[in-house]
């Protein structure tokens, strides 16, 4: 089965997909991974550290090859978009015509929750949704939130799964982890990222049908 996986930023994918892509690759899937924009506004807010973007941009992309290196995917099967980070919601259009042609035979789709407070993260929700739509895809729509980005609501309790991080998965994610060094500069980003995986017991996904549509709050 073809699995397609939107990638917000340069390390999202850890954080979104990170506690159920072991599965899927170990059942032998077809995974695709899409990144949005290219990461080059992380150090905004950030006075002390004095990076051009153009370098970010390429320093976190190239960590965005590195996990599709660890997680030994096809690197074909990683589609960047380049959209400058923090930006997303101007391209939206742009992506979707993008994507059609990735996602036009995929089997599921991984995507951002909508009603994201972060707008990359919503922009990401709508090119990949907006794709779907246009292609009438009916197929299994995995939705995820980025910790701190919002919450499943109840309306949708029946749809949701919860996967549980055991000793094993923890490793592997805190390994992974390791890849985006990037997220050192602003030590309150990286000591959030380490506590998290440290402290996290379980992650919840939601499982929607393109009829589902605009019937739940996060899809």
């Amino acid at each position: 089965m073809k699995f397609i996986i939107f990638e917000p930023h340069p390390d999202d994918l850890l954080f979104g997909a990170g506690p159920i892509i072991f599965n899927w690759i170990e059942e032998c899937h077809e995974i695709h991974v899409i990144t949005v924009t290219d990461g080059r506004a992380c150090y905004r807010g950030h006075i002390d550290i004095k990076i051009k973007r153009d370098e970010v941009a390429k320093m976190r992309i190239g960590e965005a090859k590195k996990a599709i290196e660890y997680l030994e995917l096809s690197p074909k099967n990683h589609h960047l978009l380049n959209f400058p980070d923090a930006k997303a919601s101007k391209f939206v259009k742009e992506g979707i015509e993008k994507v059609k042609i990735i996602i036009e035979d995929a089997d599921r789709l991984l995507i951002p929750s909508n009603t994201n407070s972060h707008l990359d993260h919503q922009a990401t929700h709508d090119i990949a949704m907006g794709a779907a739509k246009e292609l009438g895809l009916d197929i299994e729509y995995y939705v995820y939130f980025i910790p701190s980005y919002g919450v499943f609501k109840d309306d949708s309790k029946d749809k949701q799964i919860e996967i549980v991080i055991d000793d094993e998965l923890r490793i592997k994610l805190q390994d992974w982890l390791q890849i985006y060094q990037s997220q050192k500069r602003p030590k309150t980003t990286w000591k959030f990222y380490t506590n998290y995986l440290k402290r996290v017991k379980k992650i919840k996904f939601a499982i929607f049908r393109l009829e589902d549509k605009g019937k739940y709050y996060n899809f």
